[in-house]
């Protein structure tokens, strides 16, 4: 697992035909890495995970599950 404590994460990245959005959470208390899934017009899920690999494979997931 690979934990990052860079401040500036953030990923962009188009998958199956949806975009994947990656970053920082805000709250530095809570830290961890807020995900959202959008068809390009709504978002269609958000989350919150604490390593930023499984907050990618999370997003990732729910995309696969769409098919």
């Amino acid at each position: 697992m690979t934990q990052d404590t860079d401040p500036g994460v953030s990923l962009e990245e188009h998958y199956k035909g949806y975009v994947i959005y990656l970053e920082n959470n805000a709250d530095q208390h809570t830290g961890g890495y807020e995900y959202s899934v959008s068809d390009g017009d709504n978002i269609l899920t958000e989350g919150l995970e604490f390593d930023s690999e499984q907050a990618l494979q999370q997003a990732r997931d729910f995309v696969d599950a769409l098919d």
